[in-house]
């Protein structure tokens, strides 16, 4: 593994935050911080410039995954990847996030897509097709489609 990816994770429920931060250090990389609201997450992200930022969809307070998105898929180089059960609620363009994991989600699918990720951010385009679990923005996988050709 080259260097660890930087992540910051927006979840709103306490076991699944514990769940992901425990699979996060375990295969090597950093949580650089956690918010449960966008408004937190928005100004975590700018704070700590995260490699990626994993984003539940519904948040506390009301707040919405798709706000911090929003907010930082312009301004941010981190790739943002929504982890929610809710992922059919998107429109073909993902939001602007790279992709989405479905919960309820697996140890094994969260190491994958980490792996996936880390060859993203560090060895673009990944030499891997993208794991089961994670479904790519059209405009992300046709993106490392052209760097491979």
């Amino acid at each position: 593994m080259s260097e660890p990816l930087r992540v910051l994770i927006a979840e709103d429920e306490a076991l699944i935050l514990m769940q992901l931060e425990f699979l996060l250090e375990d295969g090597g990389h950093v949580v650089v911080g956690t918010a449960a609201t966008a408004d937190e997450a928005i100004r975590l992200a700018r704070e700590t410039r995260p490699d990626i930022v994993l984003v539940d969809l519904q948040l506390r307070d009301g707040s919405s995954g798709l706000d911090i998105v929003r907010a930082l898929r312009d301004e941010s180089a981190a790739m943002l990847v929504f982890v929610t059960a809710n992922a059919r609620r998107f429109t073909d363009d993902f939001e602007g996030a790279a992709g989405v994991i479905a919960k309820p989600f697996t140890e094994a699918v969260i190491l994958d897509t980490m792996a996936y990720l880390e060859a993203c951010v560090h060895n673009p385009p990944p030499g891997m097709d993208a794991p089961l679990g994670l479904t790519l923005a059209p405009d992300y996988r046709a993106q490392w489609e052209n760097m491979r050709a």
